[in-house]
């Protein structure tokens, strides 16, 4: 289809223009758009080329323009259009909410069944928009639905339903697998294993099972079948010795000032990992990590506050690392004392 293609529309087919995070707003007593059963007109990059749910229905995802980050199925359209990542569309089409004949749902999309009703007025020569780098634990919220995403974290379990499931120590989420739709036998998490760090890029869909529908998020890869370039493991090179290995930059800061405490740390790949303060009583005064640790060393800044950024006051604290050995479920434990100064007057 050439740039520039004519949109012709039928009386009952008048749409209002809107950006797509308008499209995905939601309605809390629902989780269904406020423009369901509107014909609306949409213009976006597109995220995800042709035929990502099933080779027999072509669909597309697009982001919006400028700060407009959200992003939108655009279903049923004629496969005979040319689209590529990267292009810019305008799309007009029916907001509709799919809910499947077993009750799961729902997924927002735009669909038509015209192809005049999607216009090429910009080619992207086959390179999608950067995805929007989130936690795992961020991942699942409507207003994410139907964006771009990246995440890095950890494989939590191998193999859940049709997927697996990751945590970066934000919470877990799935990374959902459409290989059965394609008939192969080559799952994207074929090869992984618990503990694996992954870089994860895909976009965010919904299947949950009641109303309001508001949960039940998961990531789906762009790419259905081989090769999985959306799904990466990051090879580990363990360094340092197998147990907990704790240092920080100095031992008397005086964050009143701007100063910073910079916190080294190593724990066994994949094992639960959990970076505190305690104070003078023993009592936990701030909790910088809890989750799952990464390969290899790590660091961290502390600026002397707690997770509410609270200021704690001047005195002796503890900096303590505690690492769960994946393999053995034994805990290792290093300490290092530091002391809050107060600005000199």
């Amino acid at each position: 289809m050439s740039a520039g293609l004519a949109l012709v529309l039928l009386p009952w087919q008048a749409a209002r223009a809107l950006p797509l995070c308008d499209v995905q707003d939601w309605d809390p007593a629902t989780g269904f758009s406020p423009y369901r059963g509107q014909t609306v007109t949409v213009t976006g990059y597109v995220t995800v080329g042709p035929g990502v749910l099933q080779q027999q229905y072509t669909s597309i995802y697009i982001t919006g323009l400028g700060g407009d980050d959200c992003g939108v199925n655009v279903f049923t359209f004629d496969p005979g259009v040319e689209i590529e990542l990267g292009d810019t569309v305008t799309v007009t089409g029916l907001v509709e909410e799919y809910v499947s004949s077993s009750g799961r749902g729902a997924t927002t999309e735009i669909t038509f069944s015209d192809p005049t009703a999607i216009t090429v007025i910009g080619r992207g020569h086959g390179v999608a928009p950067d995805p929007v780098p989130m936690s795992t634990g961020s991942v699942g919220h409507e207003s994410n639905e139907g964006k771009l995403v990246i995440v890095h974290a950890v494989v939590v379990s191998p193999f859940v339903g049709r997927g697996f499931e990751v945590d970066d120590g934000s919470g877990v989420i799935e990374i959902f697998d459409l290989a059965e739709n394609f008939h192969t036998s080559d799952p994207v998490w074929q090869g992984l294993s618990y503990g694996d760090e992954v870089i994860i890029k895909g976009v965010v869909s919904q299947s949950d099972p009641e109303m309001p529908y508001l949960s039940e998020y998961s990531i789906i890869p762009r790419s259905p079948a081989p090769p999985y370039e959306d799904v990466r493991k990051k090879e580990c090179i363990p360094g340092g010795s197998p147990g907990a290995e704790l240092s920080i930059s100095h031992n008397i800061f005086a964050p009143t000032i701007g100063e910073v405490v910079k916190i080294e740390y190593n724990c066994p790949h994949g094992g639960r990992m959990r970076l505190r303060i305690f104070d003078g009583r023993g009592r936990v005064a701030a909790t910088l990590f809890d989750g799952l640790s990464l390969c290899g060393e790590q660091e961290i800044e502390w600026d002397g506050r707690n997770e509410v950024k609270e200021a704690l006051s001047a005195g002796l604290y503890l900096v303590t690392l505690t690492c769960e050995d994946p393999e053995t479920g034994g805990e290792s434990m290093k300490t290092v004392p530091v002391v809050i100064g107060r600005e000199l007057r």
